[in-house]
């Protein structure tokens, strides 16, 4: 079997510290010799680092990504100079720009990427890029850096053509991942375009996970897939791409050739002893924050309408929990919301709370209840770019009544026999569109949300006296909170 490497994989974070010596025989059974991690900022350092002295086939690169930018100091950012040199860093990365998500202003983006470029040329390292959505002040940069000694990587290569032929004449490496796997082919002709001795293969483990394992976990095993799928593009066999990405890698990263079978009866020897846990931490992406579970509170002014007529309004409160069950599968934006709301009103056909019926001698009698409107909402959420600071969102689902009207208690109350209950119990349908800021945190992330919730009751009404057609319109603002729960458990 022909070797391959992979060359960017973060499988030092915390959802590979229970299987990761599984994860490295894997790899070694589909002929991986070594996998490249880079770490994105100085709290990963360190996680990194170990396991590169668990397993002779981790490679480790140092760097700060986009996203911690904005981060971590000037100072820190030094010292990763003779941190590398210290431990045999084979490159500076993750490094670059991102303003898909901007979570660091683009200037410090900038600030950062040509320090770290400054650096990998000093140490006469290769540069491992992440861009996303910043073609043009990334080329720029790298063109303005390029006096012939910058030698870098395009992880993840999601451009076009037009963006891989600035890149090629800059003197980049081109990697490709799982996502070329997927069934758009948006990246199909740029494959074919990357020259042979351009061309690297890659994970970028645990996320975008190739076909046909697409919503579970990625590892380093999965990067024969990349590989299979770059020989079907290009038209040629799986070993040809098997040799030409791992002679390129090599000579990239400046790597010697691995013996596998050697390598790894030592390391089994070495890491006989149990495994030291490897620390749950922020990664660079997609997953900056953690999603799984959200409360707050909110606001809501609803308005309820019996056929055509405005029955009453009023403002209301409740409580909203959200859930997001596939985050385990880096599917976070799919979410369940469990809103609940309670809101008193005074009908629009009674002026005052204080208005009073009267009965035939003139006297007063006590003041007619308000009504009672609570709902119990279950809908699912499907958000645009969830991981975004302003995303965009749908929901749909049903909602449970349960109206108690006022003037209806009190004629019953004062013996009215022709009404049987006040009260009203219902299921109906609901739906809601909205926007939502994240504003990420160390111990978690705090969501302003805005909807406009709509429901209507389905069926026939319990209380047939009333007009069928019953359903409320609610413009709803809260705040959600989403502990840190990989940190709070760390």
């Amino acid at each position: 079997m022909r070797s391959l490497i992979d060359t960017h994989s973060h499988i030092y974070v915390g959802r590979f510290a229970d299987d990761i010596d599984a994860v490295i025989e894997r790899a070694r059974a589909e002929g991986v010799e070594a996998i490249v991690v880079p770490a994105t900022k100085p709290s990963e350092f360190g996680d990194a680092l170990a396991l590169a002295g668990r397993y002779p086939e981790v490679k480790v690169a140092l760097g700060i990504h986009p996203h911690h930018a904005h981060e971590v100091t000037d100072r820190e950012i030094e010292a990763i100079e003779p941190l590398a040199a210290g431990h045999g860093a084979v490159a500076i990365g993750e490094i670059g720009l991102d303003y898909y998500y901007e979570y660091a202003p683009r200037e410090r983006q900038h600030e950062v990427f040509r320090s770290l470029l400054a650096m990998a040329k000093r140490m006469d390292l290769p540069a491992a890029i992440h861009n996303r959505e910043s073609d043009d002040d990334l080329l720029r940069i790298v063109e303005e850096e390029q006096d012939g000694s910058l030698r870098f990587q395009l992880h993840c290569f999601s451009s076009d053509k037009t963006v891989l032929a600035r890149a090629l004449e800059l003197g980049a490496m081109i990697s490709f991942t799982g996502n070329i796997t997927y069934s758009k082919g948006a990246l199909d002709e740029v494959v074919r375009m990357v020259p042979d001795d351009r061309i690297m293969i890659e994970t970028d483990a645990p996320y975008l996970t190739p076909v046909p394992h697409r919503g579970k976990r990625n590892e380093p095993a999965y990067v024969s897939l990349v590989a299979a799928k770059v020989a079907e593009l290009r038209g040629t066999t799986l070993d040809v791409v098997r040799e030409m990405t791992t002679v390129n890698a090599r000579r990239f990263f400046r790597l010697a050739a691995a013996l596998i079978l050697l390598l790894g009866i030592a390391a089994t020897g070495a890491c006989a002893q149990p495994p030291k846990p490897v620390h749950p931490v922020d990664t660079t992406a997609p997953v900056p924050f953690d999603r799984l579970v959200g409360i707050g509170g909110l606001l809501a002014s609803s308005t309820y309408i019996s056929g055509a007529t405005t029955e009453a309004s009023g403002i209301g409160y409740g409580v909203w929990l959200t859930v997001t069950p596939l985050q385990p599968l880096d599917i976070d934006w799919l979410q369940l919301d469990i809103a609940y709301t309670s809101v008193k009103v005074i009908p629009n056909s009674l002026d005052e709370a204080s208005i009073k019926i009267r009965n035939q001698n003139g006297d007063s009698l006590a003041p007619i209840p308000p009504n009672l409107h609570r709902t119990l909402d279950i809908k699912v959420r499907a958000t645009a770019n969830p991981r975004k600071v302003v995303t965009f969102f749908g929901s749909l689902g049903v909602t449970h009544f349960s109206n108690e009207f006022g003037i209806d208690q009190y004629l019953i109350d004062h013996g009215d026999t022709t009404l049987k209950d006040y009260r009203e119990s219902a299921w109906g349908i609901s739906g809601s569109f909205g926007i939502s800021l994240n504003l990420n945190f160390p111990f978690g992330t705090f969501a302003p949300t805005a909807e406009w919730h709509v429901a209507a009751i389905s069926g026939e009404r319990p209380l047939s006296h009333r007009q069928q057609e019953f359903f409320v319109s609610q413009p709803r603002i809260g705040i959600l909170f989403y502990p840190n729960l990989r940190k709070l458990l760390h």
